[in-house]
């Protein structure tokens, strides 16, 4: 499984690119039960999470050059700072409301009235359709959009399996209810309940990114909190309880107390949870991005090890195969577009359903992904990379300045991509 996207419209060149990739091998599929292509994503990313960007919709203007990437608000601006996890869904009074910031960006010379006819359609189709309005949250939204959304991306032959998205912090969250928070022979109900175990998941999950550090005051130990306006609450141990430092938050570590506030989503599982109970507990190979490669694999050695000291060590041997190591696409790059100046950019899905007439085929994914090379894919999402792994006060300035398509010109990629492009999409 695909562990790679946050939980969103499939819109970043990060996860569109990822997905593409992993749905090339299902061309020789021929299991009958290989028809969908799961993502586990997760949703306790913010509305204005930049590689996500959830709060509404991503994509080249078709103004100004290359740089002019729109972002055009579905959700209020009050709510930007709210998880996916805990975000009402989208109404239709939010649509209306974005149809008219659209309207004011192509007054603004911002969007090109062509794109922006097309994009009107999109809002109506994929976000204001009535069984997307009436979804329960915004998880349940992004699931149905996406669905709908994925097949459109691409045009001509080639069956392409579906697209479903499931935000792994809720099925974590069904599965503690399900089959854990009752369950006193579970692993993972040892690893919450019993004080013993949480003093040993203190010592061998502290400093681990992904999990939390006792001294260095960041992340949270198994839960977040979610606050009264949908903002993540870390969480600390004391006593018998999770507590935020304010003390307005607090849940007492039994059965009951954490079914309840996780039924009425009160809290949710952090990542160190979410990768132990699906990865490390139940034994899902998870294809990820480029950070999550190294945060599991040392989750994995701490797990191992924490295994091994309660005397685990059935457990432990079993866990030994798990891999953890999968790069799932994440950052690797295969939809361009063509801009006015004769550029190639990364694509966004939103991109892709603006501009369908190219060669966006299945097929056409798959050839091209024969002939550039593992490091060619990667080098235009470089930049963003680069932001994502380094603070602003530790990047060099000329390499902070870097566009995509100044590194597809200078190594070469530009030209073999156009070589192999018979229209504007390529």
């Amino acid at each position: 499984m695909s562990t790679t996207d946050h939980h969103g419209p499939i819109q970043h060149p990060f996860f569109v690119n990822a997905n593409i990739i992993s749905a090339l091998p299902y061309k020789d599929a021929r299991d009958p039960t290989l028809r969908s292509l799961i993502v586990f994503s997760f949703s306790s990313i913010s509305l204005n999470n930049a590689s996500t960007y959830a709060r509404g919709l991503l994509f080249h203007g078709g103004m100004n050059g290359t740089r002019n990437c729109i972002k055009l608000p579905i959700f209020p601006d009050r709510l930007k700072m709210s998880i996916v996890y805990a975000t009402r869904a989208c109404t239709k009074e939010d649509i209306i409301r974005s149809h008219a910031e659209l309207n004011a960006k192509v007054r603004d010379s911002q969007v090109a009235p062509e794109r922006a006819e097309k994009v009107h359609d999109i809002l109506d189709t994929y976000f204001g359709a009535p069984d997307i309005l009436d979804s329960d949250d915004l998880n349940q939204q992004c699931m149905k959009i996406n669905y709908r959304m994925w097949p459109a991306l691409f045009s001509g032959p080639g069956q392409i399996p579906d697209l479903i998205y499931i935000d792994v912090e809720s099925l974590v969250r069904r599965l503690l209810i399900r089959r854990h928070l009752l369950n006193s022979g579970s692993l993972m109900y040892k690893i919450i309940f019993d004080p013993a175990y949480r003093k040993l998941a203190l010592r061998y999950f502290n400093n681990i990114p992904g999990a939390f550090s006792l001294e260095k005051e960041w992340g949270s130990f198994l839960f977040w909190g979610i606050d009264a306006n949908g903002h993540r609450v870390r969480l600390i141990l004391k006593d018998n309880s999770l507590e935020s430092y304010d003390g307005v938050l607090r849940f007492e570590l039994t059965p009951d107390a954490l079914n309840e506030a996780l039924a009425k989503r009160k809290i949710y599982p952090g990542m160190m949870l979410c990768y132990l109970m699906v990865s490390l507990y139940y034994g899902m190979k998870c294809l990820g991005g480029f950070c999550q490669v190294h945060d599991l694999t040392i989750m994995k050695v701490a797990w191992a090890s924490l295994l091994r000291e309660i005397g685990e060590n059935g457990e432990a041997d079993a866990l030994e195969p798990v891999q953890t190591k999968e790069l799932g696409g994440d950052g690797l790059v295969l939809s361009y577009m063509k801009t006015l100046t004769n550029e190639l950019v990364p694509a966004t899905g939103i991109d892709m359903l603006i501009e369908p007439n190219g060669d966006q085929s299945y097929e056409h994914y798959l050839a091209l992904s024969k002939k550039v090379t593992l490091e060619e894919m990667m080098q235009p999402m470089l930049p963003e990379m680069y932001s994502v792994l380094y603070a602003a006060s530790e990047r060099d300035p000329f390499l902070a300045t870097l566009l995509p398509e100044q590194i597809g010109e200078w190594t070469g990629l530009r030209e073999k991509l156009m070589e192999s492009a018979q229209q504007r999409r390529i």
